[in-house]
Order: structure tokens, then C-alpha cells, then sequence
């Protein structure tokens, strides 16, 4: 058996195998693609706009007061709220519970005031993000999306080797639709054609969606990006207890006052994230995402005495191993923000060519079946004969 027979035969069964996740996963990741651009369109959710106006913005004691008490009755682990200084938005304060559910308080900027009610559980966003990484059946739906994905990486690998053709002659066909051909023959080209321009940016989206997946994936990923050398893990600080005399009050103190001095770089604070430290010995962390390289969120890290305002450690992004940037990003390309809307929109489509690739397959397997039993029966009915 050559080559091209065996891909043929693996491209068969592992497409029949997960044809249908792959389908699913597909079209909810074309919806998720454009989440931003839908939801601030709708003014909806996170993305919701508020009018600018000519105020200070709200300290992380008054975001946090409110949240707080909108947040009443509901055993909260973790705290923390991100804030965009030059943007018409909402600033988003996400907890999560006791049974690692999120919920988020969507508050007004200027005044932390809660600007509306948000169910963040049953938003139409949150239910396809739920479809698109586990199929909605929780656990054992995340494995069979992650299998399915390493498949279709298999897929496409298998696809190309089946997609070159025998000769010089073959190539034009294999790059455009025969559009006046019989049906059979243009669902062929629809699986042919797409599929191969569709593979140079799906196998990006797929292999970041495996760093999520497998953790032999993220530690690949990591040793070629950092050409196989290793990094020390950043190891996080710890407040100095013996600062303390009351906890809350400490933290408020502190984080009020470096929020005022952060706010106040326009030119490098694209967005401010407060995380509220969970323990005494917490330190009190500040994210900045940076004015540059928006598209992908690049932010730096910093962390304080809880108590003292103290700065003990930074994590810039331009300090950061090549693996450890790539794993930052590692979302961004997925859903190919990182290549701004034009990367969106590639995102877009390769996931639609994704979605049709198990249908027009499978047609073209229904159609060969049909074709090949009809021989056996004539040259049956002439054995009888």
C-alpha cells in the first residue's frame, strides 16, 4: 500500500470518527470569533459602552464596595475587575464561587455603580463557549473535543497528502471550483478546494486549542519556542504579615492609591485589572494590558505589599521566555485577533470551512458507496444470467 491509499484510508475513518465534533465545534467557534464585535454592536455585556465623562475614575475600594454587595449571599473565592481607562465600557468585576462558577458585576467606570443586571451563566456567549470546548457535557465532552481536534490536525496533514495531485496538469483543478460541473463534482471541490486554503490557518487554531488540551502539547510548544532551554518559573511574592493591622482596610488603602498613579499613564494603560488578594500573605496584584499590542492583550504584571504598597515583583511582557509570550498570546491566535480584524475574519472562515468539511466528506463517501455497488449487482445478475 503507498502512500497516498494509507492517508486515504485514515482520512476516511478518522473523518467518519469525528466528523460530527468537528462540525460542532466549528460553527460555534465561527459565532465566538466575533463575540466583541457582536456584543458591543448590541450593547451587550461586558462589551456594554457607557458615555465619557469628564470624571476620575472609580478607585478599587469603590468598585470592590459595590460588587460586593451585589455579589451578597454568594460564597466568593477569587475577586477581580478590569477597568479601561480610555474606552466608552464598562468596567467587568468577575468572581468566582465556591463551585468555580463565574459571575460578573458590570459597573460604571466613573462611579462603580452596577449599570446592569448580567447573567453571565446563561448569556448566549457563555452557553456557546460551553459548546465549543466540551460540547455542553462537561468533563467527558472536553476530552472528546480534544480528541477530536488532535484528529483533525491528523486530518488535515492526511487531506494535504491526498489533495496533491499526480501530475503538472492536476494542479489547476485543485485550486479553483469547477462551478458548472455535475453536483457530485462541485461537492468534491467544495471538500478539495476550501479545505486546502483552509488548512494553513486552521492548523494554527487547532494546535493552540491543543495547548489547552494536552499538557505534553503546552511543553512541546514551550521547549521550541525557547529552542530548548529551560526558564525558571516566576515565583509570587508574599505581603509581609507583620505590616498588618487590618487587613481589608490595608488593601484598600494601598490599592487606591497605585490605581491613581496607574490611571493616570494614558499612554500606557490600555486596561487596569485589580485582582483582591484572598489571604493575609497574598500579595496585592495590578495587571496593565498595554496601549501596545492591543490585539493581543499584552499586558505586564505587578506586585505589592498588600499592606505597605511596597513594590516587591514585576512581569513585564518584554521580560518573558519566547514560550512563556507565546503562551500568553496562545488565545489570540486562536481566535486570530492577534492579526486584527483581518486575522479575525480568517479565524472566521477556516472555522466555516471546518464546520462543512465532515458534511461535504461524508457526501462524497455516501456517493462512492452507491457508485460501487451498483457494478456488483449488474455483474451479478449476468452470473445468474
Amino acid at each position: 500500500m503507498n502512500l497516498k491509499k494509507f492517508a486515504g484510508k485514515v482520512h476516511l475513518w478518522l473523518g467518519l470518527l469525528s466528523g460530527a465534533v468537528v462540525l460542532v465545534v466549528g460553527l460555534t467557534g465561527c459565532i465566538l470569533v466575533f463575540e466583541e464585535e457582536i456584543c458591543t454592536l448590541l450593547d451587550y455585556g461586558v462589551f456594554q459602552k457607557v458615555e465619557k465623562v469628564n470624571l476620575p475614575l472609580a478607585k478599587p475600594s469603590q468598585i470592590f464596595a459595590v460588587a460586593d454587595s451585589a455579589l451578597a449571599g454568594k460564597k466568593i473565592a477569587r475577586t477581580y475587575y478590569t477597568i479601561y481607562p480610555g474606552e466608552k465600557r464598562v468596567s467587568a468585576l468577575w468572581a468566582l464561587d465556591s463551585t468555580r462558577k463565574y459571575h460578573a458585576v458590570l459597573q460604571n467606570p466613573y462611579t462603580g455603580a452596577v449599570v446592569s443586571n448580567f447573567d453571565y451563566q446563561n448569556a448566549f456567549f457563555t452557553l456557546m463557549t460551553h459548546i465549543h470546548i466540551s460540547l455542553g457535557m462537561g468533563e467527558v465532552g472536553q476530552h472528546m473535543v480534544s480528541y477530536a481536534t488532535l484528529i483533525f490536525v491528523v486530518l488535515m496533514i492526511t487531506g494535504i497528502i491526498l489533495w496533491k495531485p499526480g501530475s503538472r496538469k492536476g494542479y489547476r483543478q485543485r485550486f479553483t471550483i469547477k462551478w458548472d460541473a455535475k453536483p457530485k463534482r462541485i461537492n468534491y471541490d467544495l471538500h478539495n478546494v476550501p479545505g486546502f486554503y483552509m488548512t494553513w490557518i486552521a492548523i494554527f487554531i487547532a494546535i493552540t486549542g491543543l495547548v489547552w488540551s494536552f499538557e505534553w502539547m503546552n511543553n512541546s510548544v514551550q521547549f521550541i519556542a525557547n529552542a530548548g532551554s529551560e526558564t525558571a518559573p516566576f515565583e509570587i511574592p508574599k505581603s509581609d504579615t507583620s505590616n498588618s493591622n487590618s487587613h481589608k482596610v490595608g488593601f484598600y488603602k494601598v490599592a487606591d492609591s497605585l490605581f491613581v498613579k496607574i490611571a493616570q499613564r494614558s499612554d500606557y494603560a490600555r486596561a487596569i485589572r485589580v485582582y483582591r488578594p484572598n489571604g493575609s500573605t497574598d500579595a496585592l496584584r495590578v495587571t496593565v494590558e498595554t496601549t501596545l499590542g492591543a490585539g493581543y492583550a499584552r499586558s505586564d504584571d505587578f506586585y505589592y505589599d498588600q499592606y505597605t504598597g511596597k513594590a516587591l515583583a514585576t512581569q513585564l511582557f518584554s521580560d518573558q521566555s519566547n514560550g512563556e509570550k507565546i503562551r500568553r498570546i496562545n488565545y489570540y491566535i486562536h481566535v486570530g485577533s492577534i492579526g486584527g480584524f483581518t486575522g479575525k475574519l480568517l479565524a472566521f472562515f477556516a472555522s466555516l470551512v471546518a464546520a462543512s468539511l465532515p458534511v461535504t466528506g461524508l457526501v462524497i463517501f455516501l456517493g462512492r458507496k452507491k457508485s460501487g455497488r451498483g457494478p456488483r449487482k449488474k455483474m451479478i445478475h449476468k452470473q445468474v444470467v
